[in-house]
């Protein structure tokens, strides 16, 4: 929490930090009924056969989040309360995801096409409408919990998050299994479970007082705030080596919506068996994500940034060998679930430790600038799961998980040459 916000008493930090971790439980159990990951990629894949559809949903997930970032950092740099536009864009990704449940439930079973797009055009909406908030709901938070706090904050949504999403996964997979609930009414409820979730998790996170925050002395037109982006990077050099690792760990993100596929497609697993690899994911995410807190608080976010990269080039290589096998059906599917296992705890500890490092090196004034600038360029790696389709189609699975692999080495070196000064930890 920044010194120069002082508008805010400790017992109103108190119930932000409270709120707060409350909003990140919620939002990770609804998350879970809507995985990214796994759920998105199946429902996608019994509406078309094509691999670069499939890849777009990703694509359409990530974008959707990162692009308007900057776009939002404009609108905020002269608002010293960035609330409202959480609130705003907290509405629009309600009716986004809310349009999605009837959309699937009567177009599905008769005009599968129609209903994708349809989807496709819902889902945009809940996306982008989450990359408007994220620059605020990240200012809020770094204006209303200390910044000696800021790894439990995050250590406390997922751990807890996870426990929850564990038993949405269960939920999933029960949904996924039952013939009272064949498709499309399976999915539709799924959403509505999101739904259900995602709701009060806004509304908690709505109710933190925000204190004023400092704003732009000179606030600048939207043309020359875009131009002022390339100066900023161009100046702080920290500023870039953090991009340049972020970028690269993204683009370890291109085989993400594919082993989900490659399960069902070569290893010849159940639909069913999408909710419990999303209970795996969330195991995973309630026993790394404590150790991501520790390491963040105690040893800083670069340290915490090796350790998430170093573990994503490991499921990487796992992935890679499992898949020179094909064969090996029994040896596959664990191997599956080794990938899983960590996936939700590596997007949890990446994001913390992006999240923080920025924290400690963005000034205040210009915190959503850096905001905006980082999560706007690493959009460019949303787009990858579509490269990741045609690898697919046109070469293998194998070939494919070999690029993740080997985008997740360049990572690790780049995170490696994060400087371990200014960031107040042990290293």
């Amino acid at each position: 929490m920044s010194e120069n916000t002082r508008d805010i008493t400790p017992a109103q930090t108190r119930r932000a930090y409270r709120f707060g971790i409350a909003n990140g439980v919620l939002f990770a159990v609804g998350v879970a009924f809507v995985d990214p990951v796994t759920v998105l990629p199946a429902l996608v894949s019994r509406l078309t056969d094509s691999e670069v559809v499939i890849g777009s949903i990703s694509a359409i997930g990530m974008s959707g989040w990162f692009l308007p970032q900057l776009f939002a950092a404009n609108y905020l740099q002269a608002r010293p309360h960035k609330r409202p536009l959480y609130i705003f864009a907290a509405t629009l990704r309600t009716i986004g995801l809310l349009s999605a449940i009837p959309l699937l439930y009567f177009l599905a079973p008769a005009r599968p096409t129609a209903a994708l797009l349809a989807f496709f055009l819902a889902y945009s909406c809940y996306s982008l409408a989450g990359g408007l908030s994220g620059p605020a709901f990240l200012d809020i938070v770094a204006k209303t919990v200390p910044a000696r706090k800021l790894g439990a904050f995050f250590g406390h949504r997922q751990f807890w998050g996870g426990l929850g999403a564990i038993g949405s996964g269960a939920l999933v997979r029960a949904v996924l299994a039952s013939d009272a609930f064949a498709f499309p009414k399976d999915y539709a409820l799924l959403f509505t479970g999101a739904l259900l979730a995602f709701a009060p998790g806004w509304i908690l996170f709505s109710l933190i007082h925000e204190p004023a925050g400092k704003v732009a002395d000179e606030p600048k037109p939207l043309l020359a705030f875009l131009r002022s982006a390339p100066a900023t990077v161009r100046r702080h050099r920290e500023f870039r080596l953090l991009l340049a690792s972020r970028l690269l760990c993204g683009a370890v993100g291109i085989a993400l919506p594919f082993y989900i596929i490659y399960a069902r497609r070569v290893l010849g697993v159940p639909e069913s068996t999408v909710g419990t690899y999303i209970s795996v994911q969330m195991a995973g995410s309630v026993v790394l994500v404590p150790l991501w807190a520790y390491l963040n608080d105690r040893q800083g976010p670069r340290r915490l940034l090796i350790s998430v990269v170093t573990l994503y080039s490991v499921i990487s290589g796992i992935a890679l060998i499992a898949s020179l096998f094909p064969q090996a059906v029994t040896f596959g599917r664990f191997a599956l679930m080794a990938v899983f296992f960590p996936l939700a705890a590596i997007g949890a500890g990446s994001f913390m430790g992006y999240t923080n490092y920025l924290f400690a090196i963005a000034p205040e004034q210009e915190r959503t600038l850096y905001i905006g600038i980082q999560n706007t360029l690493f959009a460019v790696t949303s787009f990858l799961p579509l490269l990741g389709g045609l690898i697919v189609a046109m070469a293998s699975f194998s070939v494919l998980f070999a690029v993740a692999a080997a985008f997740s080495v360049a990572a690790l070196l780049a995170t490696l040459k994060l400087p371990k000064s200014r960031l107040g930890n042990a290293e």
